[in-house]
């Protein structure tokens, strides 16, 4: 079997890897130097050149290295308790190992594979969840049809002897500074409530999922004498001004698409990149979509934001979570005003309570599971459809090959 080894950290953990992976074929390829872009959820690698990522960069030649290897494993620090937006970055551009098209596989919805499953491992570096590690890996595992290598935790170098009269500063693994509890929009320091919302997509604003969202949500907000502003991730002239909102307001809200199980890598690049201390106490909320509907799909990610702003100096204002939105891009219009139209109504709702800590809200979400009469029903009716919608959707773009095609074969 072959295996594929892709490192973010360098020379400085080479020897580490080779003692632990013991495979008979293994590649290990240093990415720290390599030009890799952040996926920007365009879909053309699934819709108008399958298999073949819209950006040329050395990404390209990980993805023909890939289509041969057996197992995967990712060498990446660690951010949030997560992989840093360096490693998470290399899963984000693996999209084009899968197709667009959608089938069920061991119970649950997923996409087709372009070629064959892929085992997924981690070795990881800072502090992070071991469990959470390893669910992470089982669940990027099951998504290209393979098995979980596991999660392991690198050697930290020994941290040297503080000198004479210096004092030793211990960092802590997890946050433990308990914070206030949510306010309502009405609460807090603001004369008059506002909120600073950032579209966490990848993707241009234009074509952003996200923003069609966002922009109904906000509809709900209009007549409560609540004020708001968009900052879009996609485009980094905004991330000084994201970055600025972000630190002096005390209501925000991040708006994102589910990127393999997780956070993008550019929102986790935005992430690291503001500081560790605020100007004044802040409510921070998520608002979390991606294209399949069941609410399953969410939950990994679900864990790791309900920590997340206790590591910005944030109150946790809760998560909405909500699937379905492929139609967005590909439906007609009729159809994409009805897709994001009860996002109004959540709009209205946040207003009123000032956050996602609701019944409201955790309805929202729909059926954890498809029933296994449903997914029958979906599988012969539904999802046929659905196929078929892409397929056309791909000619209007001008693809002239097959979703399924396999270039790099």
């Amino acid at each position: 079997m072959k295996t594929l080894v892709l490192n973010t950290l360098g020379k400085e953990v080479s020897e580490q890897i080779t003692a632990l992976i013991k495979d008979k074929e293994v590649e290990i390829v240093d990415t720290s130097d390599m030009k890799i872009a952040h996926c920007m959820g365009c879909n053309q690698c699934w819709l108008k050149t399958p298999g073949i990522c819209a950006y040329k960069d050395d990404y390209e030649i990980i993805l023909k290295k890939l289509v041969q290897a057996d197992n995967l494993w990712i060498v990446s620090d660690t951010r949030f308790g997560f992989l840093d937006y360096k490693g998470k970055r290399l899963m984000d551009r693996i999209m084009p190992m899968l197709n667009m098209t959608i089938g069920f596989r061991d119970g649950w919805m997923r996409h087709e594979l372009r070629y064959h499953p892929l085992n997924i491992g981690l070795l990881y570096k800072g502090y992070a969840d071991q469990m959470m590690m390893e669910d992470w890996c089982k669940r990027t595992s099951v998504n290209i049809g393979g098995q979980s290598l596991g999660a392991i935790e690198l050697a930290s170098p020994p941290t040297p002897l503080p000198k004479r009269g210096e004092k030793r500063v211990l960092q802590e693994k997890t946050p433990t500074a308990k914070l206030p509890a949510p306010l309502s929009l009405g609460e807090g320091l603001g004369v008059r409530p506002h909120l600073v919302i950032i579209n966490g997509s990848p993707r241009v604003a234009k074509f952003s999922n996200t923003d069609k969202i966002i922009h109904s949500f906000v509809k709900g907000l209009e007549g409560t004498g609540i004020t708001w502003e968009l900052h879009n991730l996609s485009n980094r002239k905004e991330w000084d001004a994201a970055r600025e909102a972000f630190l002096s307001h005390e209501r925000i809200l991040i708006a994102f698409p589910l990127y393999v199980e997780c956070i993008p890598s550019l929102m986790l690049e935005f992430l690291e990149s503001l500081p560790s201390e605020r100007r004044q106490p802040a409510q921070l909320s998520f608002l979390l979509h991606g294209g399949m509907d069941e609410g399953f799909e969410f939950r990994f990610c679900e864990r790791i934001l309900q920590g997340l702003p206790a590591q910005l100096g944030c109150r946790f204002g809760g998560t909405l979570i909500h699937g379905g939105s492929f139609g967005i891009r590909t439906r007609e219009d009729a159809v994409k005003v009805k897709i994001v139209a009860p996002y109004e109504k959540m709009g209205r709702l946040f207003a009123q309570n000032g956050n996602f800590l609701t019944p409201e809200a955790k309805k929202f979400t729909g059926p954890e599971q498809y029933p296994w009469l449903v997914r029958k029903m979906v599988s012969l009716l539904f999802l046929k459809k659905v196929n078929k919608g892409f397929e056309d959707f791909a000619k209007s773009w001008g693809c002239t090959r097959p979703l399924d095609d396999k270039p790099y074969s």
